[in-house]
């Protein structure tokens, strides 16, 4: 259930990408034959006026059909006028940029959401979610899952309590009164140092529960999702240069099945966690899809403006030879991030914590 509601909600953002283009081009005029989420052939088809809405088998993207997007393309004669290639470069530039902007917008619309009314709010639970390995708690025989309800007679509910008391015994040795299948132990364990502050540590991580959600104000979102488009739109920039200098960038590179993985582990984490993840994905595609390289559409919107600049088109030759470059590039790193995500569904897999 939870992966076909990531499923949807990247299809949403393609969609919602499609539906920038498609409106782009109706506001200028142009003729808009086809409007599918998917890829053909299509799986449910249904036309209305003169354009055909449809959703494709091939579900990895979606695509708008406007008419006479290359200059070799037969057109009736009253088609003409409305082609891609006879308005104006401008109007072509806004349309293909049109998609990107889309998701822009929903990026920050789900960012603002987020801050405005989702911030979760979490409290620690006495259950221990983790543990550190050669830790006192892991020679102690501590496991997920039991509750610490005591540590050297020193009862608490609070996790903040049991936490302050180890902190002023580094080194020494306690018992723990730990729950576990609803039967209460008496464990005793050696509390280790923490090197930096000389405080004791025992090597657990207590889970933490979803209490509620709570907002920033109106003005206080804005401000809070435009800083995350900025500071994100950096980050995804240098993570893409670094795809060509860093083994560990590459390493960690999805394919569309290590993004529904994480968008559906999220969904465990509350409405606000997904919501937030929907945005940055959109972002990414904003940013991925104005990268100048054909065919993603920054590409054309480069070759549009080399058109404008020396007054004639690009011949088709090289608009040919350049998309099959960017193909087989984009097919690389296809396969590099599906490689990765093989490995992490045969090893730890995409587990999140909040």
């Amino acid at each position: 259930m939870l992966i076909a509601i990531a499923i949807l909600g990247i299809g949403f953002l393609i969609m919602v990408h499609e539906l920038g283009h498609f409106l782009a081009a109706k506001a200028f005029g142009m003729r808009a034959e086809k409007f599918y989420l998917g890829f053909p052939p299509a799986a449910l088809k249904k036309k209305f006026g003169e354009t055909e809405y449809g959703i494709g088998f091939i579900p990895l993207g979606g695509y708008v059909k406007i008419s006479g997007m290359t200059r070799e393309e037969e057109l009736p004669d009253d088609v003409k006028p409305r082609a891609y290639v006879a308005k104006p470069v401008w109007q072509r530039i806004i349309v293909i940029s049109a998609g990107a902007g889309m998701n822009l917008l929903f990026a920050g619309l789900f960012f603002f959401i987020f801050y405005w009314q989702g911030i979760p709010e979490y409290q620690a639970t006495l259950a221990v979610s983790n543990i550190q390995v050669e830790s006192g708690a892991e020679r102690a025989g501590l496991q997920q899952g039991d509750k610490i309800l005591a540590i050297n007679g020193v009862f608490s509910e609070n996790p903040e309590v049991l936490r302050d008391e180890l902190r002023s015994l580094p080194g020494r040795s306690v018992v723990l009164v730990v729950e576990r299948d609803g039967r209460q132990l008496t464990v005793p364990a050696n509390v280790g140092t923490n090197e930096e502050t000389g405080e004791g540590i025992l090597g657990i991580v207590f889970d933490a529960e979803l209490i509620g959600y709570h907002g920033l104000s109106f003005t206080e979102a804005v401000s809070a999702s435009a800083s995350d488009l900025r500071f994100i739109t950096g980050e995804v920039f240098i993570a893409i240069k670094n795809l060509f200098i860093s083994e560990q960038s590459r390493e960690e590179l999805s394919s569309p099945i290590g993004i529904v993985a994480f968008s559906s582990k999220t969904i465990e984490l509350g409405w606000s966690f997904y919501l937030r993840v929907l945005g940055f994905i959109s972002l990414q595609l904003a940013i991925f899809n104005l990268l100048p390289l054909l065919p993603l559409d920054g590409g054309h919107v480069l070759f549009n403006i080399i058109e404008k600049v020396k007054g004639s088109p690009v011949r088709r030759e090289v608009f040919e030879r350049v998309s099959v470059i960017g193909l087989m590039l984009f097919a690389l790193l296809f396969l590099m991030g599906l490689m990765n995500d093989v490995q992490r569904l045969m090893g730890p897999g995409f587990e999140l914590q909040p």
